[in-house]
């Protein structure tokens, strides 16, 4: 018995996407065959020629407005970093139809454009899923449940290879995954967001009954291995490393599968991550970002972020309001 594959419709398939890496898992690519149960059947992109060159490439067929996708395929999924100001707005048709959808980092530019997607997606049961490949990392949940060996937890500090933090400093993702989402407040110095010779992250993880609260300290640079993790506790310490295979097709089984496998799961009806969590990750982001920007990098609570407050898009004018509005 064949169960047919799910029809994907791509979406940001053209300047700075993470199209062409999930490409390569999703067809006969380095791995020599596909590694799930889906296949990709429209594209969309705001540049037209970029949208064509994809669907020529891959064999899926361009559509000429960012909707037109509704009632031919099963899930979409946006894979650009420049359409993320304007992604609310474009997947809002389809997560109003109740199509499995999976939003581009870092999800939304402000509180206000993700909750409106959110609570959208609550009230018509539509599965949703935004994740950072290091999520899916399997030495964050590894990492997790050797915690309790070392004891309450006084300290954790960390480094990751990125050169910017909106599209690519993917660590406080791995650090969710190992400490969880009550994160009361951040911080973040750096002499250039999107182009970064230093960038330096700090989370305060709130305390409970077992727990002091406690910090983390993130790092990133051109110059650094691609992760590692250390965590200091009263009674010893731990850490992880993840390095990067030079194979290709190694890289994309190890780093890549998992989360495209966890898409495919997502589009099935079980989303990898409660509502919640995305939001609760975005408000993380966010905060850093506005720490960096209105507080010369001081520590900010995140519940004193505005709700309305957004950092500058990447491309300005990227998407024109009448591609949305129309």
């Amino acid at each position: 018995m064949t169960t047919r594959k799910i029809r994907l419709g791509a979406l940001g398939v053209g300047e700075y996407s993470f199209w062409p890496i999930w490409m390569k898992a999703l067809t006969a690519g380095p791995l020599g065959a596909p590694i799930a149960a889906m296949e990709v059947t429209h594209c969309w992109d705001v540049n037209p020629e970029q949208a064509a060159a994809f669907g020529d490439q891959h064999g899926c067929e361009p559509v000429d407005r960012f909707d037109a996708m509704l009632g031919k395929v099963d899930a979409i999924a946006f894979g650009g970093l420049y359409e993320v100001p304007w992604q609310h707005l474009l997947a809002r048709p389809y997560v109003d139809a109740g199509l499995p959808t999976y939003l581009s980092r870092p999800f939304a530019y402000s509180l206000r454009d993700i909750d409106s997607l959110l609570e959208l997606a609550a009230k018509r049961h539509t599965p949703l899923m935004a994740t950072s490949v290091f999520e899916h990392f399997p030495q964050a949940t590894i990492l997790r449940d050797r915690l309790p060996a070392i004891g309450e937890v006084k300290s954790a500090f960390g480094s990751c290879h990125s050169s910017e933090y909106p599209g690519h400093f993917h660590l406080p993702s791995f650090v969710h995954r190992v400490f969880g989402y009550d994160v009361e407040a951040v911080s973040l110095l750096t002499d250039d967001a999107w182009s970064c010779a230093y960038l330096q992250q700090t989370l305060l993880f709130s305390g409970n009954d077992a727990q002091s609260p406690f910090l983390a300290s993130l790092h990133a640079s051109r110059d650094v291995p691609y992760l590692s993790m250390q965590v200091i506790g009263d009674r010893g310490s731990d850490g992880t490393e993840v390095t990067r295979s030079p194979n290709e097709g190694e890289t994309l089984y190890h780093f890549f599968a998992p989360q495209v496998m966890a898409m495919q799961l997502t589009f099935q009806g079980t989303p990898f991550q409660p509502l919640e969590a995305i939001r609760r990750k975005l408000q993380v982001f966010l905060t850093g970002y506005y720490s960096h920007l209105e507080r010369r990098g001081a520590l900010v609570p995140v519940d004193e972020l505005p709700a309305d407050w957004s950092p500058p898009p990447p491309r300005p004018g990227w998407i024109d309001d009448a591609v949305v509005k129309s």
